[in-house]
């Protein structure tokens, strides 16, 4: 069976998050209609793959999740798991060969 995961990463709360910090504070100035009040930066990762059936498709993107994907020391993750006939976007460049 094949399937397409996304994880999703965040810093915990109780982590500062300086880089975040960073861009809200300067938000304004392409957005000076929006008032800030947090802005947090995490990753999303997408991630096609195969797998014998659900249940094992699930069990070991938690591990995988938990074990490689996050820091789990400070940061938190949740995925979202279907099935699916996708096999990926296939290549991915920049554009713009930078």
């Amino acid at each position: 069976m094949k399937f397409k995961a996304t994880v999703y990463v965040k810093l915990r709360s109780s982590v500062s998050d300086a880089p975040g910090n960073a861009v809200m504070n300067n938000t304004s100035r392409v957005a000076p209609n929006l008032k800030s009040s947090l802005l947090r930066i995490g990753k999303c990762i997408d991630y096609w793959f195969e797998a014998p059936d659900y249940e094992t498709a699930e069990k070991e993107l938690y591990t995988l999740s938990d074990l490689f994907l996050a820091n789990t020391v400070v940061e938190d993750w949740s995925f979202d798991l279907t099935e699916t006939e996708e096999v990926g976007m296939g290549s991915v460049s920049n554009p713009r060969g930078l």
